[in-house]
């Protein structure tokens, strides 16, 4: 349900949903060149892609 101004409620049935077992909610920045920051755009899948490498980097140097 949306309120008067178009926002939706808190704990509407409408909102969206995640099927992952956890939900993405911390946020990391990095500096990149605008070069690669427009050539990584183009990489199918990208952000998946970085998550799922991030996981490779914590399990083999993380403590």
């Amino acid at each position: 349900m949306r309120d008067k101004s178009g926002h939706f409620k808190k704990g509407n049935k409408e909102g969206f949903i995640t099927n992952r077992p956890k939900a993405l909610k911390a946020l990391v920045g990095i500096r990149l060149t605008p070069q690669d920051k427009e050539a990584l755009k183009n990489v199918p899948d990208w952000q998946e892609r970085i998550r799922e490498y991030i996981q490779v980097l914590i399990r083999n140097d993380g403590e």
